[in-house]
């Protein structure tokens, strides 16, 4: 009876000590996962408060990340939603909405009307911390002070660097690490790009930009389709259309006879405009121009021109889809 006595004595003691050993690893993970989100905190923390200064000169004291902001202007924001941070109201709210990569990305944000002339009421009801404007808005400046604190960009700095634009934004709300991701994806997509066209080298392309069928623009220099098409280091590197005359713009539909391009992008609201598009191929002029007798049209609609991230790799994709299937 006692050898019984002290095996039962044995036995629980090996049980107890066993349960003490189960139960710590249980308390120290609750330590690690609490000393995780501590530190993730202290990590946010360090980056507030922060000073910028803006096109203006303004220096602005962020104090704290910014929950709500309010965009005056088409491409903040794209640039908002590729940063996973979508605007608390925007103007042109319909319009950016149309665009593929935003459908559904605005639907919570107010409506502030029209982007040279938003609505100082709505800009009012929504409380913004910050407002995100341009020089586009500068009559409005003091107005729209007494709501939040104004920063102002310059369009063409953004609109001519879509990189400059990404990186800006994010250095005001934070996600600079989200900036660069972003970028390092879209420039291996356009490396790959570049080297998946390399096959149709030498023949040419032509950008052309029409928004009512009536009136086409060719792209050139400057805008950020066309660097992206034809840069050989920040672009795609293909061949552009040797167009000859003094502007873009055709003054008449028959000036689009002197583009010769291999191939043609068209770009706006006429490519999703049904009858528009079959207005044009009844006519005798497009219907000789080189790329459109060999089939090489490809359309595009105006989510392609914003000059932001996601209208940029909206092109890319675009751009390589047509032309690696030759």
């Amino acid at each position: 009876m006692p050898k019984i006595k002290g095996l039962l004595i044995s036995m629980l003691l090996v049980a107890g000590i066993l349960a003490g050993c189960n139960e710590t690893p249980a308390e120290n993970k609750g330590s690690a996962s609490e000393g995780v989100t501590a530190s993730a905190v202290n990590e946010d923390a360090t980056k507030w408060p922060r000073t910028f200064k803006d096109a203006l000169g303004k220096e602005i004291v962020i104090e704290k990340k910014p929950e709500k902001i309010a965009s005056l202007w088409y491409f903040y924001p794209e640039i908002l939603v590729a940063l996973g941070e979508p605007p608390a109201a925007s103007t042109e709210k319909e319009y950016l909405s149309s665009l593929s990569y935003l459908h559904g990305k605005l639907n919570s944000a107010e409506d502030l009307g029209e982007k040279v002339s938003p609505n100082i009421e709505k800009i009012l009801s929504v409380e913004p911390d910050y407002i995100l404007a341009t020089e586009h808005h500068e009559k409005m400046y003091d107005s729209l002070e007494k709501v939040a604190p104004v920063i102002t960009l310059k369009s063409k700095d953004i609109y001519d660097n879509w990189q400059y634009g990404l990186r800006t934004v994010a250095e005001i709300i934070g996600k600079e690490d989200e900036a660069e991701k972003v970028i390092d994806k879209m420039m291996k997509e356009i490396t790959t790009g570049r080297e998946a066209l390399k096959s149709i080298q030498g023949e040419s392309v032509a950008l052309i930009l029409s928004w009512d069928g009536k009136t086409f623009n060719v792209l050139g220099e400057g805008n950020p389709v066309y660097t992206l098409a034809f840069d050989k280091e920040k672009g795609l590197g293909l061949t552009p259309d040797d167009f000859k005359g003094t502007t873009n713009k055709f003054t008449s539909f028959e000036g689009i006879s002197t583009i010769q391009a291999d191939h043609i992008f068209l770009i706006g609201d006429i490519t999703i405009k049904e009858q528009l598009m079959n207005d044009l191929k009844q006519s005798n002029v497009w219907n000789n121009l080189n790329a459109v007798k060999k089939g090489n049209v490809y359309l595009m609609d105006s989510s392609a021109i914003t000059g932001g991230p996601l209208a940029i790799e909206y092109a890319l994709q675009n751009i390589i889809n047509a032309l690696r299937k030759l």
